[in-house]
């Protein structure tokens, strides 16, 4: 609630409502500051302050199109308002009128050219209307108001970023470091990102090293932390952790003291009962949730979708409820499937707070075990879990465990949790007992020609690696190894597929060339595929895959798999690191898997070199897709059951 210098000739009693609307404002007596606005309006009719002010207070308590009319109200009365305008453009945003939302804005900024806030929303309606240079344009603007905004420069690294505008989100963090020196953590995480999304980890590692020393410190100075720093920390931060090292105690640790910050939440709903006295065992179904961001085209929908259709034959109560802030699309064809197999798909109605609707509707819906698919990953997903609104909460599939309750849940299979890491999480440990997924096939580009031999001019004598693993992934000992590979291996070549920043990932491959002696001519570096059915037409001309590490890959490395390709993964101590083992020791497969650097060069090179492992390997993935009896790596349905029943003992 604001009071603009510009109202004149404002009858005193009007004005003594006004003034008495503010106080009870600042004190959150919303529907009291209502009435006290009313009464000044009554009074005086054009008081356009107060009808600005009104509309703000109408947007507090949800009634978007009353604060609309009483905007538009306070604008027709006086033009040059700018709290109106401005506000107005906050209410059209919410309401996903986003031009006209912009237009307001844009007028806002026009009224007052010197203050920041209108840019900076302009910036974030731009970016929701996918205008991302407008969006760019605008932030840079509002750093050129305030120079020291840590805000701004935060917002414009991840705009870049997001865009895969590698390059340019690293200039942009490295000004941050330099122009806000009071936001050492912020910045340092916008850093990390930007380079470790590029493909440049070690320069990562050094600086997730300084803030992790920091953080460890912090027990022992004087700072604290803002909310909005934790957050960073807890969603960017430890994202980028398992990408960048292997250390199982030492990421738990960090885990636990960064989660550890955030405030108790408090749970103000009726208490809730247990499953096992209310649910299966009264020979009711249980009525099972799932929550993410991803059920569309993207690596958690693929390997979710089969398993999640599966259920539904087995309860009629299969609840989706899509925590991104845009629907998923009528033109994405996953997406379809999801909604149409779900008994229920939840969209968030309003752009503000879909954790609270999505928490809201849970609880209507007397969900029974509600499973998080993305983690950490997800920030409204991690608000939902800590609200607990179903007696049963687990994370699975997207990541590793949030660390949020010991009473939670975290679900995997034995090769990914071997016995005794339980020490290492909060979460209680559930394990499948065969694969932590399973699918049922990948479809691909039969008619694409881009990816064949000859269009890549590959003869059809030459043994083709192949890695497909996007840049936060990839470090300079992956390169060497591979590079290690093709040295010891003549007549074969390297094929480097993923996002990230080609250059900086081409000049890597190429140090790694010039150190062992290996011509660079030998390595492909290949664009994004703009759909996964024409990425997945590589398969087809490959010989042998190349996982990557500390951070296996998930849904590339079962594409592989499932194209019958014999696949090298280093094995390792964190969850994400050990997918690759699970999904060979699923299939009855031991050749392949390293538990360091030299074993993963070597399996590279045996693979490379013999011909008839080669055809052992591709034979037993063709069996382990037997319709009669296939491997649990690709039955969903018998998955489905297991889940069901671990589900139902809870």
């Amino acid at each position: 609630m604001t009071k603009d210098k510009g109202q004149t000739s404002v009858k005193q009693p009007a004005v003594f409502y006004f003034e008495n609307a503010l106080k009870l404002a600042n004190q959150n007596q919303w529907q009291a500051a209502l009435s006290q606005l009313e009464q000044a309006i009554k009074i005086q009719p054009d008081y356009a302050e107060a009808y600005s002010n009104l509309g703000i207070i109408w947007r507090r308590l949800g009634n978007l199109e009353a604060s609309v009319s009483a905007l538009e109200t306070a604008i027709h009365l006086n033009p040059n308002l700018f709290e109106a305008h401005f506000s107005l453009g906050n209410t059209l945003l919410e309401l996903g009128q986003i031009e006209a939302a912009i237009s307001r804005y844009d007028r806002a900024g026009q009224l007052k050219p010197n203050l920041a806030a209108p840019q900076a929303q302009m910036a974030i309606a731009f970016t929701a209307l996918g205008n991302i240079p407008a969006a760019a344009d605008r932030w840079r603007t509002v750093i050129n108001l305030q120079p020291d905004n840590a805000d701004a420069h935060w917002d414009l690294s991840e705009l870049l970023l997001s865009t895969d505008n590698f390059a340019a989100a690293r200039a942009a963090t490295i000004k941050y470091i330099n122009s806000c020196p009071n936001s050492f953590i912020m910045s340092s995480i916008a850093f990390i990102s930007s380079h470790f999304r590029s493909g440049i980890a070690t320069t990562a590692r050094e600086k997730f090293a300084e803030l992790e020393a920091y953080l460890l410190n912090l027990p022992n100075s004087s700072s604290i932390p803002t909310q909005a720093e934790i957050d960073r920390l807890y969603h960017h931060y430890l994202f980028a952790m398992p990408h960048l090292r292997d250390n199982l105690a030492a990421n738990s640790r960090l885990y636990r003291a960064i989660s550890a910050k955030y405030p108790p939440t408090k749970n103000t709903s009726s208490p809730l009962s247990l499953v096992g006295k209310g649910g299966a065992s009264e020979g009711r179904p249980l009525k099972i949730g799932f929550i993410s961001r991803h059920f569309r085209r993207h690596a958690v929908g693929w390997c979710s979708l089969n398993i999640i259709q599966e259920l539904s034959h087995l309860t009629p109560h299969l609840y989706l409820y899509h925590t991104g802030q845009k629907s998923p699309g009528d033109s994405d064809s996953l997406a379809q499937i999801f909604q149409q197999t779900a008994t229920k798909f939840y969209q968030p109605k309003t752009l503000n707070s879909p954790a609270e609707d999505i928490i809201r509707e849970i609880r209507h819906d007397q969900i029974d075990i509600l499973v998080d698919l993305d983690a950490i990953t997800v920030k409204t997903n991690i608000e939902i879990l800590r609200h607990q609104p179903a007696p049963v909460c687990l994370s699975w599939l997207g990541f590793d465990a949030p660390f949020i309750s010991e009473q939670n849940y975290f679900l995997g299979d034995w090769h990914t949790l071997p016995q005794g890491r339980e020490q290492y999480y909060q979460e209680q440990l559930l394990r499948m007992p065969n694969s932590f997924v399973a699918i049922s096939g990948f479809n691909f580009d039969q008619t694409a020609e881009i990816f064949s031999r000859k269009a890549l001019r590959i003869a059809p004598e030459q043994i083709v690696y192949l890695c497909t693993i996007p840049g936060k992934k990839f470090n300079p000992e992956t390169a060497q190894a591979q590079v290690q590979i093709l040295a010891a291996v003549p007549h074969s070549i390297l094929i480097y597929k993923g996002k990230g920043d080609a250059t900086i990932i081409q000049s890597i491959y190429q140090q790694q060339c010039q150190e062992i002696g290996v011509g660079f001519h030998r390595i492909k570096v290949l664009t994004f595929a703009p759909t996964e059915e024409l990425h997945r037409s590589i398969y087809q001309i490959a010989d042998i895959f190349l996982d990557s590490y500390p951070y296996n890959g998930g849904t590339h490395t079962l594409e592989a798999l499932w194209f019958n390709l014999p696949i090298v993964t280093h094995v390792g101590e964190q969850f994400v690191s050990r997918m690759g083992n699970s999904f060979l020791q699923t299939l009855g497969i031991a050749q392949g898997i390293a538990r360091n650097w030299e074993e993963y060069v070597n399996w590279g090179i045996r693979f490379g070199q013999d011909i008839t492992l080669r055809d052992k390997i591709r034979q037993h993935l063709v069996q382990s897709k037997h319709r009669d009896h296939p491997s649990p790596l690709w039955n969903p349905r018998q998955f489905a059951r297991d889940m069901y029943d671990l589900f139902a003992k809870l």
